[in-house]
């Protein structure tokens, strides 16, 4: 076998990665992986989100944070310690292990517990599909409220071709069920005040509508959740939690998720950056992005 030369230029690779990393976010991550990128370099996943998660458990929202789609664990890593009691859902068994290490080295306590399964209508097993270049976009495509075009046009590609995913089978659990019990533990532990991230490709609809068909009275949640349908349907939602007082909120972005034509992006990003801001959703906004529920 033939051993590679260990050249001045792999020694300046390594030495100019060694530097743009420095600042990396302490967890294992999975090089060349889309989600990936901004942890290495800038040592933080989704600011903006990072930030008002953050910023709610610090208002008081502090009691436990529900992880649903938590993949590798960035956003538990992340604010996980602004919380009393963390629990994540993470169906993809090539995730759940890395994700276990990733919360014991980035959390101050091993208080968290992880659910290694998805949340859908009924009990069952179905594919998972995997971008092969972006772990965080895994998605079950049987039951899914996403158009294939949709589920495609996410990570990029036309459509679903098997070629562009690992496809493993996972298990799913009805959403009520789990909720149920789930809500009534923490209730025990006299925990109230609480946020839940939502990011599961597709299945957004049946998990809120499932948490709304479960949520005790006297919890007062802050939902966040990841939305790619421009039609998703968000009167059907805020109906569905009775009794509530709902507000229905978007993290807009200056730039992403805007009809502004690619050049003008690319200028914008370039001479004034990103900006972010937390905005009352209105009739003609657009509702692709990350949106949040508030319920008192």
């Amino acid at each position: 076998m033939n051993l590679p030369k260990n050249t001045f230029y792999s020694f300046l690779k390594k030495r100019f990665f060694r530097k743009l990393t420095k600042q990396s976010l302490n967890i294992f991550l999975r090089g060349g992986d889309i989600i990936s990128a901004d942890p290495f370099a800038n040592g933080i996943h989704e600011g903006a989100l990072t930030k008002f998660i953050g910023n709610s458990a610090e208002k008081g929202m502090s009691d436990f944070l529900i992880d649903i789609g938590a993949n590798i664990g960035l956003t538990s890593c992340q604010n996980g310690d602004g919380f009393k009691k963390v629990y994540c859902f993470e169906p993809n068994p090539l995730c759940v292990n890395i994700l276990k290490t990733n919360l014991a080295i980035s959390l101050r306590n091993d208080d968290f517990t992880i659910f290694d399964f998805a949340l859908g209508d009924d009990d069952g097993e179905f594919d998972l599909y995997v971008p092969k270049h972006n772990w965080g976009g895994a998605f079950v495509k049987d039951g899914n409220d996403y158009a294939d075009d949709v589920l495609g046009g996410k990570d990029g590609f036309e459509g679903i071709n098997t070629d562009n995913y690992i496809v493993n089978t996972v298990k799913v659990k009805n959403s009520e069920v789990v909720f149920s019990d789930l809500f009534a533990s923490i209730l025990e532990k006299k925990l109230y005040n609480g946020l839940i991230k939502i990011d599961v490709e597709g299945f957004e609809r049946k998990v809120l509508l499932a948490i709304a068909n479960t949520l005790p009275s006297s919890m007062n949640v802050t939902i966040v959740f990841e939305n790619w349908d421009p039609s998703f349907d968000l009167i059907e939602i805020k109906n569905a939690f009775k009794n509530r007082s709902v507000s229905l909120l978007k993290l807009k972005r200056s730039i992403i998720n805007t009809n502004k034509s690619k050049l003008r992006k690319y200028f914008e990003f370039i001479l004034l950056g990103e900006k972010n801001q937390l905005v009352r959703i209105e009739d003609d906004e657009t509702i692709i992005g990350d949106l949040i529920l508030m319920l008192n």
